[in-house]
């Protein structure tokens, strides 16, 4: 008999299509499906490694999540629907530690958005005063938070827009896009002219782009992060942005980092880790330095993953899937090797100590044999030798080995 394929994490009643982990300890998720499968937004907990079942939930009507974004500012969720527009959902915390109260937001929030068709990407600045959604139609709108009020919107794509995202690189001056065929290009937030698209690397030359992250480097130079679908694999590709505008090509991972492509990804805050999901229910975690797999939990969900994020340590990523399911994996990241910097210098200074003992063990040795040798050898040294003879600091023992060299 055919041995049970082993279930990970915990199912929540609906597919999960759009997952974020605010600071704390709460998870928030939307999904749903109709047809008798509750379309919702569901609260969890993560709290020392554990993850709970349901604690709270709010039914979003007719209509499922398919894209979540918590805002800066931690007290309101914003869903693009499937069929089309927005929902806001205030929050209401617990002094308790109870999860939030939700609330479906109404009124003027409800009317501003109803035009809005079918949302793809969303993003909110940095501040929280804005917020950039891609649309079906290939369009890009900017509009003002909360009052809702559109600032910009411009064609970006003959395609569906599948992701889009500001850039807290670029102090949110400039809107990454992915569209459904691959293209990846920057837009200025402030004119919507287009700044630069992002060429394939050479070797890889019908790849495709899935979502551009940004960072800062210990040098302060703009990183780009990008997935890349490549002969129906997953790959990493890490860009550049120089003083004059101009972006190149730093790396790609050495190989795939997934079987498959990549269809869910986000950077950590800091910006040293990456994490991606795949349609075969995979969970990846990559450095961000190396571009290596720190950890690949195949088959996480028995079906097509859908999102993914991080705790807010960096502990723990939590992904979500079309089979109803979140999964919460710990990274148990390796220490960086000889801890940066500093580590190196102490390391260095570890073995110039080593050395410096066994020169002195091996002089030692020579004066027990030749005197008289020894000292002639070590006279220019002698201040210090003397200066050590007579440190209080030092072992009785050491003090009087060094006195047949003075």
């Amino acid at each position: 008999m055919a041995r049970k394929k082993k279930e990970w994490g915990i199912k929540y009643g609906c597919p999960i299509y759009g997952i974020a982990w605010p600071p704390g300890e709460h998870v928030y998720m939307c999904g749903g499906g109709g047809h008798g499968i509750e379309n919702k937004v569901v609260v969890l907990s993560c709290r020392d490694g554990v993850q709970s079942e349901e604690v709270a939930k709010l039914n979003t009507g007719k209509d499922a999540g398919y894209r979540l974004l918590m805002h800066p500012s931690g007290r309101s969720l914003v869903c693009g629907m499937s069929v089309g527009g927005l929902e806001r959902v205030d929050l209401q915390p617990s002094t308790s530690g109870e999860p939030p109260k939700l609330s479906l937001s109404q009124g003027d929030f409800k009317e501003a958005t109803a035009g809005i068709g079918p949302v793809k990407g969303m993003s909110f600045s940095s501040d929280g005063r804005l917020l950039a959604l891609g649309g079906e139609d290939g369009g890009i709108e900017v509009w003002e938070w909360p009052h809702m009020r559109r600032r910009l919107r411009w064609e970006a794509s003959s395609k569906a827009i599948r992701n889009v995202d500001f850039s807290q690189a670029h102090s949110d001056g400039v809107l990454f896009s992915c569209d459904e065929g691959g293209a990846c290009k920057l837009w200025s937030v402030d004119s919507g002219a287009e700044i630069a698209q992002l060429a394939a690397p050479p070797d890889m030359p019908r790849a495709t782009f899935f979502r551009c992250k940004s960072a800062v480097d210990e040098e302060g130079r703009i990183l780009l992060f990008t997935p890349l679908k490549w002969r129906r694999d997953g790959w990493i590709a890490k860009w550049r942005q120089e003083e004059d505008g101009s972006i190149h090509l730093l790396a790609r991972s050495r190989k795939p980092v997934a079987p498959a492509p990549i269809c869910g990804f986000e950077l950590s805050r800091s910006g040293e880790l990456m994490a991606a999901v795949t349609p075969d229910g995979d969970q990846i975690v990559i450095d961000a330095e190396t571009l290596q797999v720190l950890k690949h939990v195949r088959a996480a969900h028995m079906t097509f993953a859908t999102s993914v994020a991080f705790s807010p340590d960096e502990q723990f990523v939590i992904s979500g899937s079309s089979d109803a399911s979140a999964v919460l994996t710990r990274i148990a990241r390796p220490p960086r090797a000889g801890g940066g910097a500093l580590g190196l210098l102490l390391l260095l200074l570890a073995l110039v100590a080593v050395l410096a003992a066994l020169l002195l063990g091996l002089l030692l040795q020579y004066a027990a044999a030749r005197p008289e040798e020894a000292r002639e050898l070590v006279a220019p040294l002698a201040p210090a030798l003397q200066w050590l003879a007579a440190a209080e600091w030092l072992p009785p023992a050491a003090r009087e080995a060094l006195r047949p060299l003075i």
